[in-house]
């Protein structure tokens, strides 16, 4: 499994978060997603949890998308789980596809990328 990745974006967690919904067949995977405007500053986070069935691991994964500003920069942190097969943990390149996909949607966007 990858580890979680971090991205920072141009556009807030809100902007994030309507591109990635009105991103082509995003409803096959989504699962979940809510967003808040916390204290009274105007601090946004969005949250998404999307779910896809690989054959190659013979299994689904998730992927959990966590979209913020409360530093003053705008993050998506990205985390994938249940894609890997057996004990071993090898999941033949399921999480980095499905975290490539998201970031595809906001890549003209993304500003700087690092790993957790």
């Amino acid at each position: 499994m990858q580890k979680p990745i971090e991205f920072k974006t141009s556009v807030s967690p809100f902007e994030a978060a309507d591109i990635i919904l009105n991103s082509p067949n995003i409803m096959d995977d989504l699962i979940y997603w809510e967003n808040h405007i916390v204290g009274d500053e105007g601090k946004q986070t969005c949250t998404f949890i999307f779910e896809r069935y690989y054959f190659r691991t013979s299994g689904r994964a998730t992927l959990t998308a966590i979209l913020e500003n409360f530093d003053g920069e705008n993050k998506v942190r990205c985390i994938t789980s249940g894609s890997a097969e057996s004990i071993i943990n090898i999941d033949f390149g399921a999480s980095k596809n499905f975290v490539g996909w998201l970031k595809d949607i906001l890549a003209e966007y993304i500003v700087k990328e690092a790993e957790l």
